[in-house]
């Protein structure tokens, strides 16, 4: 028995494409979901739907109009339509998205270091590391990729624990993001004042910042994997370039990690599949097997009928050469002794026969139709007549096996008597 295939779920085009051409009800009954199910998953899909009034139009003959579908989640990734796809950068502090006016706070009341950089993490912000000059400018940045990146899907959230750090998160996947302005080490002319003493003790290393802002995203939170990535400010690009190269490896990595979560459910799905044939295949061999244990148990009855046949024959044959040889010798008068002996003997005889346990019965003990037999059962009925104490087993058990530096012992000699029966 064929397990039926999944129906196929249609893609977001395609359920677009039905929402708009039949009704809710009948389109949710066909998915096999219900109507509260259906919206919800519109919803998820951002598909919208018809009003009220859309059907009664159409059923009328006219042409109501139809709402285009909205980018969705994969489109607004990819950066794909021109709303996601822009980055504006503010021109000044009056724009700042919420978390970038509470880190342009937070810069501003810190207290510089010793290289003159300030910081700032929170759980309504990332974490942000640089000058007082350039405190603004980096709240901007992060300003700008928040707002790119929301607008591509990827939400930027804060967090309930005072320890915590803000940061963007789609299908519970987080990503941190933080910002930091490098320390430059510099040689300096010695001066005057350097040359009175020793050279040993001149200070030429001069620590400047960079004033060049560094980006870098990374899955942990306090930044121990080394699969950060990073993109600092140069010449060569305008900051609009770089925080744009920022926010396509934001949508990048959840790019993969759809795409690897979609390749994790293909995966599963062929493992389930894969799970079910080998568990149907199991069913059929283990109805094949029911079947054949049957025929070979009906087999085996007959031949053990056969063999408590020939033993009651004997017997027969035994008790009456018994009551000749009395006979013969006490001129054909028995003993009450032997007549009991006689009686005893013959009715243990008759209990021998196969005729007294009711076989053969055509319709238990015989040949059936093995493609008239239900799947899974009931199988055909056996009796597994009781084997007689001089057959030997007609299914022998499997001999025990041995590795190649074991030694297997001697089979064990065949019984003499039961070889040699005489007939």
């Amino acid at each position: 028995m064929e397990s039926e295939p999944e129906a196929k779920q249609p893609t977001r085009r395609e359920l677009y494409e039905r929402v708009w051409t039949t009704p809710a009800t009948k389109l949710a009954a066909e998915l096999g979901i219900s109507d509260v199910a259906f919206a919800k998953r519109c919803k998820k899909l951002n598909i919208l739907r018809p009003s009220r009034g859309y059907w009664a139009k159409l059923a009328a003959g006219q042409s109501p109009r139809k709402d285009p579908l909205p980018p969705g989640d994969e489109e607004k990734l990819l950066g794909q339509d021109q709303v996601s796809s822009r980055i504006d950068f503010p021109d000044s502090s009056r724009s700042l998205h919420s978390a970038a006016r509470e880190l342009l706070a937070a810069l501003r009341s810190a207290k510089p270091d010793n290289d003159g950089l300030v910081k700032a993490k929170g759980p309504s912000f990332p974490e942000v590391e640089v000058s007082k000059a350039l405190a603004e400018h980096a709240a901007r940045c992060v300003s700008t990729i928040i707002v790119s990146a929301e607008r591509r899907a990827v939400s930027f959230k804060g967090v309930r624990r005072s320890y915590g750090t803000a940061h963007f998160e789609r299908e519970r996947e987080e990503l941190y993001l933080t910002v930091s302005e490098k320390v430059v080490t510099s040689k300096r002319q010695p001066t005057e004042l350097d040359k009175r003493r020793p050279p040993w003790e001149w200070e030429t290393n001069v620590r400047e910042v960079s004033k060049r802002l560094t980006f870098s995203i990374s899955t942990d939170e306090y930044r121990r994997g080394r699969s950060d990535k990073r993109w600092t400010e140069s010449e060569d690009k305008s900051t609009e370039e770089t925080l744009r190269a920022v926010v396509d490896g934001i949508c990048d990595y959840y790019i993969e990690r759809d795409r690897a979560r979609i390749r994790e459910e293909e995966r599963r799905r062929e493992q389930a599949e894969a799970y079910k044939r080998e568990q149907e295949e199991e069913r059929k061999k283990k109805h094949l097997d029911s079947i054949q244990a049957t025929a070979r148990q009906r087999a085996a009855d007959l031949v053990i009928a056969a063999e408590w046949w020939r033993i009651y024959r004997n017997a027969c044959e035994f008790v009456a050469a018994c009551e000749g040889r009395w006979r013969d010798s006490q001129e054909l008068v028995l003993t009450a002794d032997q007549e009991d002996w006689l009686r005893w003997a013959r009715e243990h005889v008759e209990s021998l026969s196969p005729f007294e346990l009711g076989f053969p019965d055509p319709t238990v003990d015989g040949e059936f139709d093995t493609e008239a037999v239900p799947f899974g059962g009931p199988y055909p009925q056996t009796r597994k007549l009781p084997r007689p104490p001089t057959m030997p087993e007609l299914n022998p058990p499997p001999t025990q096996q041995y590795s190649s530096w074991g030694h297997a012992p001697d089979p064990k000699p065949y019984p003499f008597w039961l070889k040699y029966q005489r007939r």
